[in-house]
C-alpha cells in the first residue's frame, strides 16, 4: 500500500528532528567531556595547550579569573567575524558548544583537581579535551574557533595551507609564553597534553574507531597488492585504474593507478614499510590527508 504524500514529508522532518537532537546532544556532551580536562586536569596543574583555549588558560592565571569566562569571550569575536562565511548550522553548534563549555568550566572551578602528577594530568587532560572537541568537531561546530574546521568549504586548498601555518604558529606562541611564564618544565607537560588532546581529535573523527583509510598512488599497484595480501592477509576496499582529478600540485597522477585499504592504526608503519620497499616513489595518503584535498 502506498504512503500518502504527508505522511512521507512527516517521516522525513521527524528523521531530520531526531539528527537534530542527537547532533546537540553530543555537542553537549564533548563540550562537558573539554571542560572536565581543563578544570579538572589541565588547569589546576597548570598546563596549556594551544589555541584560544590556551590564549584563554594563559589570561586565566594572569589574571586569577575563571577560565570559562575568557574561553566565551576570546572565541566570540571570531564567530562573529566568520559567521557570514559559514553555515548557520555551524554557527549554531559552536554557540551551543562555547556556552556549555563556559558554563562547565565555571561550575567546575571550585573542584580540586583528580590528578596532581603533571604527567599524569596531561594524559588524562590531554584525552578528555581532545575527545570533547573533536565530537563537537564530528557533529559539524568546533569548541576552539582557531582550529581547522573541515566541513567548511568555502577555504580552498591553498588558504587552507595558509590558515594551518598560521594556527601553527599561534600554538608555537603560546607553548611558548607558558614556557617563559610558567616554567620549561610545565611547557613540557604542555606539550604533551596538546598533542594527546591532538590525537583525541583525530580518534573522534574517525568514528572513535582506531582503524584508519589509507590511500596508495603507485605505478607498481600488482606488486603492491599482492604483497599486502600476503603479508597483512588484507584486501583493498577499493581499486581504480586512475585518479580523474588531478588535486595534489601539478604532479600527472591522472594515469597512476590507485588503491584504498580500511587499516588498524598499528599497522600504519607497517603497510608503509611494504609499499616503500616495493615502490620509493608511491604517494601514501591517510584520511587525514585526504580530508585536506
Amino acid at each position: 500500500m502506498n504512503q500518502s504524500p504527508h505522511s512521507v514529508l512527516s517521516s522525513s522532518a521527524k528523521l531530520s528532528y531526531r539528527t537534530w537532537i542527537k547532533k546537540l546532544l553530543f555537542v553537549i556532551l564533548g563540550g562537558i567531556l573539554a571542560s572536565i580536562g581543563l578544570e579538572l586536569f589541565l588547569h589546576p596543574n597548570q598546563l596549556i595547550i594551544g589555541g584560544v583555549t590556551g590564549i584563554s588558560a594563559m589570561f586565566a592565571y594572569q589574571t586569577e579569573m575563571r577560565l570559562g569566562l575568557f574561553l566565551f569571550l576570546f572565541n566570540l569575536p571570531f564567530i562573529l567575524l566568520s559567521y557570514r562565511r559559514v553555515q548557520r548550522q555551524y554557527a549554531i553548534l559552536t554557540v551551543l558548544g562555547l556556552v556549555v563549555l563556559s558554563l562547565s568550566s565555571l561550575m567546575l572551578h571550585s573542584f580540586p583537581a583528580l590528578i596532581e602528577h603533571p604527567l599524569l594530568a596531561a594524559a588524562c587532560g590531554g584525552l578528555f579535551l581532545g575527545i570533547g572537541i573533536g565530537m563537537v568537531l564530528y557533529e559539524g561546530g568546533t569548541l576552539d574557533t582557531l582550529a581547522i574546521r573541515p566541513m567548511d568549504h568555502s577555504y580552498n586548498n591553498r588558504s587552507k595551507y595558509r590558515l594551518e601555518r598560521v594556527i601553527m604558529l599561534v600554538n608555537l606562541v603560546v607553548l611558548t609564553a607558558a614556557g617563559v611564564t610558567l616554567g620549561m618544565q610545565q611547557a613540557m607537560y604542555s606539550i604533551i597534553a596538546y598533542l594527546i588532546a591532538f590525537e583525541g581529535v583525530h580518534f573522534s573523527l574517525r568514528g572513535y574507531t582506531f582503524n584508519r583509510k589509507i590511500c596508495i598512488v603507485s605505478a607498481e599497484k600488482a606488486r603492491i597488492e599482492q604483497s599486502i595480501k600476503t603479508r597483512l592477509h588484507r584486501d583493498p576496499e577499493a581499486s581504480v585504474d586512475r585518479i580523474e582529478e588531478t588535486t595534489l600540485g601539478s604532479e600527472p597522477w591522472a594515469t597512476l593507478p590507485v588503491l584504498y585499504y580500511k587499516i588498524h592504526l598499528f599497522e600504519s608503519r607497517r603497510i608503509k614499510y611494504i609499499v616503500r620497499s616495493i615502490d620509493p616513489h608511491a604517494s601514501i595518503l591517510f584520511d587525514r590527508d585526504m580530508n585536506r584535498l
